[in-house]
């Protein structure tokens, strides 16, 4: 550790001392410009997302928001857990049938994918407001003083407080997030950032010779949010995109990575001293809040203490064009692009070449097979019927199907976006057409039309559809091994029901 960073660190304590602690929260509580907000709100008809939510600050904040009115996603990662936890919160709060658990390990990114389908298939199952997101509250995190890898390769600390726990939850969000007025999303940071600058990225990801340091991992992990956050403030001026600090709190994560050490940072705060100026974050009007800074205690704060008598100093900053390849290398890392010799492989999957007339395209496609996303999983009778709008280049979708016995309807629309008429971007009805734009490549057409294969860029979902219930046997057997030919996984194919 160089002098910079020595400094840097000795005046975080000190600092800490001062502001993080229990004393800290009650001298920033005596200047609250609306002291009373907490108690007042109501958040009636609200959506919220919680994750790390079965205990702590997370817990906390959850049953702040079911108890005033609100619905809440707990996302966790123990269900035995998360069900205690819903049970205490339903009870506290009269919140019966609001509070809903999800579970998900949120260092992995196989099941921040899965969570969040999970999450926009319930929300469109309640009705008009599918898409309704108020909030988002990035909290889940992990702190390891050994190198722990997750079943995916990954360090644990930098995947669940970074690169999934944050940046693929958050961008999975953050079209919902424009839809809903007033909508923040919210990072759970830490003190411990002021300690560094975000590093290299094998030093970020422990992918470098550099030995192991778990408190530095935490730390290169907290700073990496506070710049994500900065920078998806500005990319998405309609959210407003803050981090915080939940000051010194008496957790079950502090109890486990201090121990006996904790007691250098009392008097701890209580969860409720900890918890009340995120959800002063979540609660107040908007245009109080200043996107991309950083809060303690319902103020923004410094971001850099690295200088001399607590000034800023450089020691702790990043230049723009680290902060780019931060940027960067998090969207590669967080969509399964790890290497340069796996982004060949894994290139993306792009329409056929071959153009078809959209007119012959237009009409009833019955659905004979996929790699269901989440929610075509367990349906029957899907039906694609397509009819062009009189530009002539949009092409309206309804979509039914059958869950159980009963019949469901999602209309969407398509732009086509190429000469070809092989790539239209979609965008589903739910209450009004939602700016999604997915991505719907037609890879296969038969030449009289009879047959189709459709695809998205990653691989992940595939339709195999016809103009007839059914299909010879011979025939799907022909459309999956093209499909396999294209890099699909052809064992995750399903057969879909048609009994109408």
């Amino acid at each position: 550790m160089g002098f910079w960073n020595f400094a840097a660190t000795t005046q975080f304590f000190l600092y800490g001392k001062r502001h993080f602690t229990r004393t800290g929260w009650e001298s920033h509580k005596a200047k609250y410009e609306q002291p009373e907000l907490l108690e007042t709100v109501d958040l009636k008809g609200q959506v919220f997302i919680v994750t790390g939510a079965n205990s702590g600050i997370g817990k906390e904040i959850s049953q702040f928001l079911a108890t005033k009115g609100a619905n809440v996603y707990m996302i966790c990662r123990s269900k035995e857990r998360a069900e205690a936890a819903k049970a205490e919160i339903v009870a506290a709060g009269n919140a019966e049938g609001r509070v809903h658990v999800l579970l998900a390990d949120l260092s992995l990114e196989a099941d921040v994918r899965r969570v969040w389908d999970e999450f926009c298939a319930h929300r469109m199952q309640q009705g008009s407001d599918g898409v309704h997101l108020n909030g988002l509250v990035c909290n889940a995190g992990a702190l390891s003083n050994s190198k722990t890898l997750t079943s995916e390769g990954v360090e644990l600390t930098f995947a669940a407080h970074l690169l999934f726990g944050t940046y693929l939850l958050g961008s999975l969000a953050m079209p919902c997030l424009e839809a809903t007025q007033q909508s923040r999303l919210v990072v759970v940071s830490s003190g411990g950032m002021y300690n560094s600058a975000f590093p290299s990225w094998e030093d970020a990801t422990a992918t470098g010779s550099s030995k192991y340091d778990g408190q530095f991992a935490y730390a290169y992990a907290k700073r990496g949010q506070i710049l994500l956050c900065e920078e998806w403030a500005r990319m998405y001026p309609q959210v407003k995109v803050v981090s915080c600090h939940p000051g010194w709190t008496s957790t079950p994560g502090v109890d486990a990575a201090y121990g006996t050490s904790q007691s250098y940072l009392e008097p701890l705060r209580t969860l409720w001293q900890g918890a009340e100026g995120i959800i002063w974050l979540l609660v107040a009007d908007a245009a109080k809040l200043k996107s991309g800074e950083f809060y303690l205690d319902r103020e923004p704060q410094v971001k850099h203490m690295g200088g001399a008598f607590f000034t800023e100093g450089s020691v702790t900053k990043n230049s723009p064009g680290e902060v780019a390849d931060m940027m960067r290398l998090l969207e590669d890392w967080a969509n399964d692009r790890r290497d340069s010799a796996k982004r060949v492989a894994s290139a993306p999957l792009k329409a056929m070449d071959q153009p078809i007339e959209l007119p012959k395209f237009m009409g009833k496609w019955y659905v004979i097979a996929n790699i269901p996303t989440y929610f075509d999983k367990g349906t029957s009778d899907n039906v694609e019927n397509y009819s062009l709008d009189d530009s002539g280049k949009t092409v309206m979708v309804d979509f039914t199907y059958k869950q159980g016995t009963s019949s469901k309807l999602l209309q969407q629309k398509a732009e086509v976006v190429n000469d070809k008429c092989t790539q239209w971007a979609i965008s589903p009805k739910i209450g009004f057409f939602i700016p999604l734009r997915l991505a719907y490549l037609i890879v296969d057409c038969a030449e009289d039309y009879s047959t189709t294969i459709i695809g998205v860029p990653d691989r992940r979902y595939l339709w195999i559809m016809a103009r007839t219930p059914t299909l010879p046997e011979e025939k799907l057997v022909e459309l999956i091994d093209k499909s396999r030919a294209m890099g699909f996984d052809t064992t995750q194919i399903v057969r879909v029901p048609q009994n109408s």
